[in-house]
Formats: C-alpha cells, sequence, structure tokens
C-alpha cells in the first residue's frame, strides 16, 4: 500500500525537519469489541515552513488539529496525515479508533480460552507505533511519551515509566498515568494492560535499588520462575554497569510474559515482553529451554543500554542493536549464570543456522542496505544476530577484551539518549585499541558469505606430522578471505575417549595459511581447524578424522567438540560432500552421549531435516524407522529423570513412523507405558501427540477430545498444529486452506505457526505432493492477507521444499513462481528464493545419499 512503507530517504528527509518531539498520548482501552480510542497530542520543533507527515494505520481518524487549525480527517490516506507550513514550535493533536491486532504487531488482543479475559501488549519494531497513536516512526526521531491508559478497573497496566497508583474513574474503570519517559526511540515504548499478576522483586544497581517485576496471565503464575529471572537479570546488571561503565539508565525493569508473541522478546525501554509460548514453561524444561531463557533475558537487558540507551539511526544498522545483545547476552550467560557452555550453545543452534543462511543467494552483509521498513522483516535474520555476535568476538579476540569494553562504554557515554551509526561505535573501539579498524569491518561486517576451513595434512612413515596448512575456500559469489584467530587442535584416541594432546593458536590469513608449530607433532586420530570455535567459519573434516569418527564418535567427551564435529558434518552433508546416512549414523550413535542440551537439541532436529530432505528418497522409510528404533533403545538405557532422557524422547517422537513405534507413543500418552522417571506432562503429551499423528496413528476426532481436556492458549495452538500434522491428504488440503482460505479473517498468529509446522510435518514429504500447485498458487494470496512476521514465517514452513527427489521439477515450479511474480513482496520473493536454493542444493545431497548407497 502506498504510505505504508516508509523509505529511508523520506525517513532522512523528516529527521531533517523535525526534532525535540514529546508526545502525550491517551489510550481508552476499557470499552469491549475490536478498537481503541487513542488522542495523542505532539509537541515538536521544525524548520518554518517546511512540510513533513506524521503517521497513524489501521485507524479511523477523526480529529486532526495543527498549531490550533483544524486538518480535513479524510487527508489521512494509507497511514498518513500530510503537515503543511509548519512552524518553528508546533503542536499537533491526533485521535481516532486504531484496531486492536491478532498477529503480533501493534496492541495484539488475546482472549484466554481458559477464563474469558482479555489481555493486551504492545509490539512497536519495527515500523507499528503508528498502529497505536500517532507518530514519527522512525528511530532516529526519539520522543519523550507520557501516556494516560483507562482500563476496567481489575486490570493493571504496565508503560515504561514506573507503574503509578491508579485514579478509580466511574462505571468500573480506571486510570493510569504514567510519568514522562526520557527520550526514547518509538519503536521502545510500550503499553501492556489486562489483569496480569506480578512476582514483586527488586534489583541492585551501582546507583540505588531499581523496582523490578515478573508479570504474566494469573493462571499461569506458578509458572512464571520470577526468583530465577530475577536472579538471572540482577547478575547481568552487575556485569553491564561494570562493564558499560554506565549505571542502568531507567528506573524500573519490569519482564512480562505475553501470549501469542512474534519475537522471543523484545526490549521496551523499562518493559520486556517475553513469549509466553516460547518461554514460560507449564511443564518440564529441558536444560536448552531453560538456558535459551537465561540468555534472552541477558540479551533484552544489554538492550537497555546498546540499542535502547544508544540507538541505531536507521534500520541499516539493526545489526549494532541485536548482534551487540547477541554477543553479550552470550558471553554473560558463560560469564555470571549457571550456562557456563553458553558458547557451545551458540555454536551448536544459531551460529549454525547463521551458516545456512549466509550460503543462500539472498545472503547479506551484517551492515547492509535497508531502503524501506518492510525490508527490516528479512534484516531480522541469523545473520543480523549471530553472525553479527560471531564477528563481535572476533572483534573482541583482535583489539582485546579491555579496549573492546573501553569503546562500549565511551560509546555509550558520547551518544547517550541519542542516535549512532557503525562508523562512530567503530571509532569508539578504534580510539580505546589504538589501531585501525577499517580493513577488519570491510571483510567482516560489509562483506556477505561464510567461509570454509579445510586442513592439509601430511606426516612420514612414522606418523609425525610434516606438514600442517589450513585452506580458507570462500564463495565464488564473495571471495574475500578474512583473518580468523582460531586453535588448531589434535586428539587421540585411546582408553575409550578422544584426548586433546596438542593445540597451536594461530591466524588464519589468505587462501592457504601454513602452520609450522604443528610439524612434528603425532598424527591425530581427530584434527580440529577450529578448535573451541573461535571464529565464524565452516568446517570440513580430513578423511582420516572422518574414518575415526564413524567408528567413534561416541568416545568424544568434550562438549565443545562434540557440538564441533557434528556441525562440521552437517554442513558437509548440505554442501554434498557426506552421504547422509553418515551424519544420522553420528547423531543416533552420540546423540545418548551428548554433554549440551542445546547440542542434542538442535542435531535431532537437524537429523530429521536430514532423514527428509538430504537422504535419497527411496531410503526414508527404512532408515527413518531404523533411527526410531535407536532412539528407542537409547531411552531404554538413558539415566531416569536425566535431560538427554527427555531430549531423546521428544527425538524419537520427531521419527516414529511405524505403527509399533507409534503405539508406544499412544501408550505413554494414555499412561498405560511409562518412562522411568519421566512424567508425561501437558506440553510433553502434545510433543508425543505430533508424534501419533505424523506416524498416522490419531485422527481428527481424537485430537478434538485432547484438545478439549487442554482449554488453554497453550492447548489451542497445539492442537491447530496435531491436526495439521495428521498424515492423511484430507488434513493437509484442510490445514492449508484454514492458512489461505480463513472462514473469519486470518487466524491467530501462533495458531497460523502451528498450523503451518503441522501442514509440512510428514514422515514420507510425498504426502504433501498433492498440495504443491495449490500451496505455490495461491501463496500470495496467503502472504497479501498475512504481510510481515507472520506472513514471512508461515511462507518459509509451507513451501514444499521437502517434496524435492519426490516431484518431478519442484525446482522448475519455483522458477515458474518466480517468473511470474516478479511484481510480489521483496521478502515474499526472497522466501522462495531461497526455497530454490534449498532444493537444488538437496538434489545434489540426494544424489550423494544415493551413491553412497549404491557402493
Amino acid at each position: 500500500m502506498p504510505g505504508m512503507n516508509l523509505t529511508k530517504r523520506e525517513a532522512a528527509e523528516r529527521f531533517a525537519t523535525i526534532s525535540n518531539a514529546r508526545y502525550a498520548v491517551a489510550l481508552d482501552l476499557a470499552a469491549t469489541g475490536r478498537t481503541f480510542r487513542s488522542d495523542t497530542t505532539i509537541e515538536f520543533d521544525a524548520t518554518a515552513g517546511a512540510s513533513t507527515f506524521v503517521e497513524a494505520a489501521w485507524a479511523d481518524i477523526d480529529l486532526v488539529e495543527l498549531n490550533g487549525e483544524p486538518i480535513d480527517a479524510a487527508l489521512h490516506e494509507d497511514g498518513r496525515i500530510p503537515l503543511e507550513n509548519l512552524q518553528e514550535h508546533n503542536t499537533l493533536r491526533v485521535a481516532g479508533d486504531f484496531g486492536y491486532r491478532n498477529d503480533g504487531q501493534g496492541i495484539h488482543r488475546f482472549v484466554d480460552p481458559a477464563d474469558g479475559e482479555v489481555y493486551l501488549y504492545s509490539q512497536f519494531a519495527a515500523n507499528d507505533t503508528r498502529a497505536a497513536f500517532a507518530c514519527f516512526d522512525q528511530p532516529d526521531i526519539k520522543g519523550e511519551f507520557t501516556f494516560t491508559v483507562t482500563v476496567p478497573d481489575h486490570w493493571v497496566v504496565i508503560s515504561n515509566s514506573p507503574t503509578p497508583e491508579p485514579e478509580a474513574l466511574e462505571d468500573g474503570r480506571a486510570r493510569w498515568s504514567f510519568a514522562p519517559t526520557v527520550p526514547i526511540p518509538s519503536y521502545g515504548a510500550a503499553v501492556v494492560a489486562g489483569p496480569y499478576s506480578f512476582h514483586e522483586g527488586t534489583l541492585h544497581g551501582q546507583e540505588g535499588d531499581i523496582p523490578a517485576r515478573v508479570y504474566g496471565r494469573p493462571s499461569l503464575e506458578q509458572h512464571f520462575d520470577g526468583d530465577r529471572v530475577l536472579e538471572d537479570t540482577q547478575a547481568g546488571l552487575e556485569l553491564y554497569e561494570r562493564v558499560f561503565q554506565t549505571p542502568y539508565p531507567y528506573e524500573k525493569y519490569d519482564q512480562i510474559y505475553v501470549p501469542q508473541y512474534n519475537l522471543g522478546a523484545m526490549e521496551n525501554i523499562g518493559c520486556v515482553t517475553i513469549s509466553e509460548d516460547r518461554l514460560l514453561f507449564r511443564g518440564r524444561a529441558t536444560a536448552a529451554e531453560l538456558e535459551f531463557r537465561t540468555v534472552v533475558v541477558l540479551h533484552e537487558l544489554a538492550h537497555m543500554w546498546f540499542g535502547n540507551l544508544v540507538t541505531m539511526k536507521w534500520w541499516d544498522d539493526l545489526w549494532l542493536n541485536e548482534s551487540f545483545a547477541e554477543f553479550i547476552g552470550t558471553w554473560a550467560a558463560a560469564e555470571v549464570s549457571e550456562w557456563k557452555d553458553a558458547w557451545v550453545t551458540f555454536a551448536a543452534d544459531r551460529k549454525s543456522v547463521a551458516y545456512v543462511q549466509d550460503q543462500l543467494p539472498t545472503t547479506h552483509a551484517i551492515v547492509t542496505e535497508v531502503p524501506d521498513t518492510e525490508a527490516t522483516v528479512s534484516a531480522f535474520d541469523m545473520i543480523t544476530y549471530a553472525k553479527g555476535a560471531s564477528a563481535l568476538k572476533q572483534l573482541a579476540q583482535f583489539v582485546g577484551e579491555d579496549a573492546f569494553f573501553g569503546g562500549v562504554a565511551s560509546y555509550l557515554r558520547r551518544y547517550r539518549h541519542g542516535n549512532a551509526t557503525l562508523a562512530e561505535f567503530l571509532a569508539e573501539v578504534e580510539a580505546a585499541a589504538g589501531r585501525p579498524l577499517g580493513d577488519w569491518a570491510e571483510v567482516w561486517l560489509e562483506t556477505p558469505g561464510v567461509t570454509t576451513l579445510r586442513p592439509i595434512l601430511a606426516t612420514d612413515d612414522a606418523g609425525v606430522v610434516t606438514r600442517l596448512a589450513v585452506a580458507e575456500d570462500v564463495p565464488a559469489e564473495h571471495p574475500v578471505n578474512r583473518p580468523h584467530g582460531i586453535e588448531i587442535a589434535g586428539y587421540t584416541l585411546g582408553e575409550g575417549t578422544f584426548a586433546r594432546t596438542w593445540t597451536v593458536p594461530t591466524t588464519i590469513d589468505g587462501g592457504l595459511t601454513e602452520v609450522p608449530e604443528a610439524v612434528g607433532e603425532a598424527r591425530p586420530a581427530l584434527l580440529l581447524a577450529n578448535d573451541r570455535d573461535l571464529t565464524y567459519a565452516k568446517l570440513h573434516l580430513d578423511e582420516q578424522s572422518l574414518a575415526n569418527l564413524e567408528a567413534h564418535i561416541a568416545e568424544v567427551d568434550d562438549a565443545m567438540a562434540q557440538a564441533t564435529v557434528l556441525d562440521a558434518l552437517w554442513h558437509m552433508v548440505r554442501d554434498g560432500s557426506l552421504p547422509a546416512q553418515r551424519y544420522i549414523d553420528a547423531v543416533l550413535a552420540l546423540a545418548p552421549r551428548l554433554l549440551n542440551s542445546a547440542t542434542a537439541e538442535s542435531h535431532l532436529e537437524l537429523m530429521v531435516v536430514t532423514l527428509r530432505r538430504y537422504l535419497a528418497p527411496e531410503h526414508v522409510a527404512k532408515v527413518t524407522e531404523a533411527a526410531a528404533e535407536r532412539l528407542w533403545h537409547a531411552l531404554g538405557e538413558a539415566e531416569p529423570g536425566s535431560d538427554i532422557q527427555l531430549q531423546l524422547l521428544k527425538g524419537y517422537a520427531q521419527v516414529a513412523a511405524t505403527t509399533e513405534q507409534a503405539l508406544r507413543l499412544r501408550a505413554l500418552v494414555e499412561g498405560t507405558a511409562e518412562v522411568s522417571g519421566l512424567e508425561v506432562d501437558s506440553d510433553l503429551t502434545w510433543d508425543l501427540l505430533g508424534g501419533l499423528a505424523a506416524a498416522g496413528g490419531i485422527d481428527l476426532d481424537e485430537v478434538d477430545h485432547y484438545a478439549s481436556q487442554d482449554v488453554s492458549a497453550a492447548g489451542q495452538r497445539r492442537a491447530a498444529g496435531v491436526r495439521a500434522a495428521v498424515a492423511t491428504a484430507e488434513a493437509k488440503q484442510a490445514a492449508w486452506d484454514a492458512l489461505v482460505r480463513p472462514a473469519e479473517g486470518p487466524a491467530i498468529n501462533a495458531v497460523q505457526f502451528e498450523t503451518a509446522a503441522g501442514l509440512a510435518r510428514a514422515i514420507d514429504p510425498a504426502l504433501l505432493a498433492p498440495l504443491v500447485d495449490d500451496l505455490l498458487g495461491s501463496l500470495r494470496d496467503y502472504y497479501d492477507a498475512n504481510a510481515g512476521f507472520v506472513g514471512v514465517r508461515v511462507a518459509r514452513l509451507v513451501v514444499p521444499v521437502n517434496l524435492v527427489g519426490r516431484v518431478d521439477g519442484l525446482a522448475a515450479k519455483l522458477e515458474e513462481w518466480l517468473a511470474a511474480n516478479a511484481d510480489a513482496p521483496s521478502v515474499l520473493r526472497k522466501v522462495v528464493v531461497e526455497a530454490l536454493d534449498h532444493v537444488r542444493r538437496a538434489q545434489i545431497a540426494q544424489t550423494t545419499s544415493r551413491m553412497a548407497a549404491a557402493g
């Protein structure tokens, strides 16, 4: 829609015109219905005589006044109101009825199916502040916000400023009047309202006590784990105040579990929203899930300084927010939380995803041009987060941690309450380090693509190393070598374990780097060219290391080494240089002995991807059945009550394929069998039901029965996913119809996500073959009705990549879609371009798998 998409050029022009914005926002959220009243007065300075515009979207505007003069409300079009002939000092008032949303953006309205209560929360990033009140919705026009919110009198309201006592009104309403904020970006403003309950706490900062609460829906209060969340927050606060050399910059710190959330969390100033669906656990959580919550808590807390106190100027520098918070959150978890191997988790999960994204034709530099707000949806990816964090980790190693954090501290002081760019950040680190960083920034931050480190080894007849070199293979599209500070390690095999016997620190710089320090060492049974995972680069293993791992991978007993070898094997499969079945065997052999929960979770999930996408289709049924049997056997041998026991059961539910395997899941769900030390709680029940559905062991009526026993928001969305996973062509068609042809408008975002994931889930992907033409033919219609975060996430799930090798001409069908939809939104075209690349890569991997089976 013209005007709804703010361009970088428009934002720059408006920034040159507008300054010193002060907002008084009155929201009436007390009425029932699908809209709320919003009445906003903005005082701002401007270039006298200039013209610009203010945004107000998804709204019926009925009052506009500029400097006391009315403006025709009919001029409000495509989310904008033109402002002409501005004065040096201006007062603008805009009022109207704004719409609640169910897509996780703007003001999201949730009705609890358990008690009928309404819960609201705001999600304004990237530019949906305009969906709640009139504003200059761009990150470099910071404003002071004063919120006045009217709600039913049994509700509470949380915003950026300290929570006041409400004023009682007539007719069962109450008004909450918040003090003005300091200057903050519009997307960092927040309003959360509803009958939330809270866990009270206090944080202790350098300048005194900071009020802190953990909020959520009352029905889930027993699961808030508030003490643990605040303990993590306190540890992070002490660390950040010390290394940033800046006290916590706001007056309070609340964290609110909110339902049906698109993201993991959002760093609203002093009012952090956290995904209830992902980070509030109704049943037993895995260690990976608990660690992820800790890292998210530390990530969002870091944003209070980096992103909120100092904000990017435009979305080009989104990485300044997210890469830094990703790096510092993981670093802090390893430094001050119980999760000392947080970098293992990072390597096994998020960084591995970044490697995949960085090989796609749509890859981009960490610092990239974002031409408009529509494109910001694509910028929130693991290149921005995990590759950026890896680059910052390299930067801290390159200049030294003291210089790195010294530069961060001076950056925060210099641009406090303002905006800054990459150049300004690097200038502060350069000054602290006393060395130029232009060349470093060019190859790490401004050049896309991931390189591959490949060892070249020669030995004499006695098995002594006579030469070791490391080749850095660069992608043809981005042929740039990067400097890598790494450690190369040799492991010997003996007494049932791989033991690290020698280590050589070195810097890789160029296409081929000789490592003379390794000459004279014994030829290792396992050679890791990126031991301890110090850099951002894929790793290919030499043939002898591969052979030894194939026979003895269960004897790798270091958590980081386990993650490193599995990740290397996974990416070798994707690169077509290792048969898929060898990676599957490696995961099954090592999984029962994995020392890091996230490594287990990640590689059991990647094993499922490998089974359905990279293994030759004619071998899928046999290999999947065998994989499930090996997991079931390992589950029986696991320590009762252990984390790996839970991970193995979740993995088994993903691959159970035969009638007998499905019956085991049914017995666990019905309580006629048990796994010693493991309770089948409500969340685990849905995991098992999903496996039962995919294996053809449950029908829709039975899913409805279980949904009736879990009348919660979680039960509602999980049931939708299980219905879509039912292994019939009719169930798959019904799931797609529910997404693309909903009877009453688009479904709630969380339900859409589960439905799409269930639709894509199939033990035999050929089950989806009858749908392929409908999926592609109506994909554009789906996205047009669900544009943004929801539409992109669902589109990625449903584009039928796993039909590679099952549908003739699948790549050609995707090419035809791209040719016929040249005018489609850029973010949707990106999804299909990436899917085409996944299909082509899978074709090569399936050929490798087939040749290995034949040989």
